[in-house]
């Protein structure tokens, strides 16, 4: 286990619930993968971001559906699985990440839910509503269903973090910060989890103006249905990246994002 930060107070396996004024690296532990490599793309990541103008830190799950109730124009609904109130959501199974503009409002933010599918997979999970609900048969809404084509989702099997609930404020879309927070966001899953590969659902239009390639992901597969939930209806892709690709996707990424001065580095594994 390798700590990046002095100020990380994350225990093995939790996610961190900090302040809203604490940076995302003060509170970063790496307890699985490369260490090195992680670490290395957590500081250039950051780097990046700090450049589009946007400071990253983590939230409590109870404030993303603060933020997603708040900007209704410009977001759907969350799905049941990043809302506390269903229950069934930990400081050891999920996390937020926000991004702060220089003048303190937020203005990204992204999220991820760990499972835990030794003995079942993504189909089964997704079409009998266990992905969403703790309780499927008494939190479920009306009529609500959800439908998995896509051949790959029995194939998608033990430790998964579902990643999603991502948002960039209307002003601040074109800056490249969907290429930027998702691979954290993956990334990170992976270095409190030992997730063996990340998921998520794009809707069809995000697909067709090629947001699934700029989030990173690798593989995609039609089709995702759902009926009658909180979004309403919703016609997406299921897109996946299995962690040795994931891990091979960071090394390019570093090739691309700002080199970190080595001092910087040195200060934050102090």
């Amino acid at each position: 286990m390798s700590a990046i930060s002095s100020g990380g107070r994350t225990e093995p396996g939790k996610t961190p619930s900090s302040a809203a004024s604490s940076s995302f690296l003060d509170d970063i532990r790496i307890n699985f993968g490369p260490s090195g490599l992680l670490g290395r793309f957590f500081l250039a990541a950051d780097a990046a971001v700090q450049e589009r103008g946007v400071r990253l830190s983590f939230a409590p799950m109870e404030q993303l559906v603060e933020i997603n109730r708040e900007n209704p124009q410009s977001w759907r609904p969350l799905l049941p699985h990043y809302d506390p109130s269903y229950g069934g959501i930990s400081e050891k199974n999920a996390f937020c990440l926000i991004g702060r503009s220089h003048g303190g409002d937020i203005v990204a933010t992204q999220a991820a839910r760990f499972y835990d599918f030794a003995e079942t997979n993504l189909h089964e999970e997704a079409t009998s509503l266990r992905l969403f609900y703790p309780d499927p048969a008494r939190m479920r809404r009306p009529g609500e269903t959800c439908t998995i084509t896509a051949p790959s989702a029995k194939g998608i099997r033990g430790r998964v973090a579902f990643s999603g609930a991502a948002w960039y404020r209307p002003d601040f879309r074109g800056r490249e910060l969907s290429s930027l927070l998702p691979p954290i966001g993956r990334a990170y899953a992976h270095a409190i989890w030992n997730t063996d590969c990340t998921f998520t659902f794009i809707a069809k239009a995000l697909v067709d103006n090629g947001a699934w390639r700029r989030a990173g992901y690798s593989n995609l597969e039609w089709n995702v249905v759902l009926r009658n939930s909180v979004m309403g209806q919703y016609h997406g892709a299921l897109v996946w990246m299995h962690t040795e690709e994931m891990l091979e996707n960071l090394s390019a990424y570093l090739q691309r994002l700002p080199q970190v001065d080595g001092r910087v580095e040195q200060r934050r594994a102090q």
